[in-house]
């Protein structure tokens, strides 16, 4: 019985020593954690990205044979041209990257490609021209990087 006494003795100062070596942890080791950035940002730049090709979805074809004018360009194989109608529309402040991809092939970048200056956001839309699904992404972010 003398031993079981010990035993419980030398859990005791164990679990002690474990909670104060844990304690001066947590009181030494401080973790910075930056705030979280706004989601109002990163919304505003998605709708200005899906307005812009909205944009392009909503203005007439030159010929009437297609939808939109965007339609009709990806159709001709003008794909730079579609770009640069869906990143002319993009808001002020607001610049972005277009990049396009025929039915389940990679993207290329078309039309005026830049370098971020900051964080990005991505939008995604599929448009759908005689048998072919495209899919036109664009990268925005705001002018000057900020956040």
């Amino acid at each position: 019985m003398k031993n079981d006494d010990y035993a419980q003795i030398h859990i005791l100062e164990m679990l002690t020593l474990f909670w104060l070596f844990f304690m001066s942890a947590a009181f030494l080791i401080q973790i910075q954690v930056p705030d979280a950035p706004s989601v109002g940002i990163s919304a505003d730049m998605e709708f200005a990205g899906q307005d812009a090709v909205r944009y392009g979805l909503g203005t007439p074809s030159v010929d009437g044979d297609y939808d939109s004018r965007l339609a009709e360009l990806l159709a001709a194989n003008e794909f730079d041209e579609a770009c640069e109608l869906v990143q002319d529309a993009l808001a002020n402040g607001i610049e972005g990257n277009c990049w396009l991809a025929k039915n389940s092939g990679t993207s290329a970048p078309h039309g005026e490609i830049a370098t971020p200056s900051g964080r990005t956001v991505t939008v995604h839309t599929l448009v759908g021209v005689d048998e072919n699904l495209w899919t036109v992404t664009l990268d925005v972010w705001t002018r000057g990087g900020g956040d």
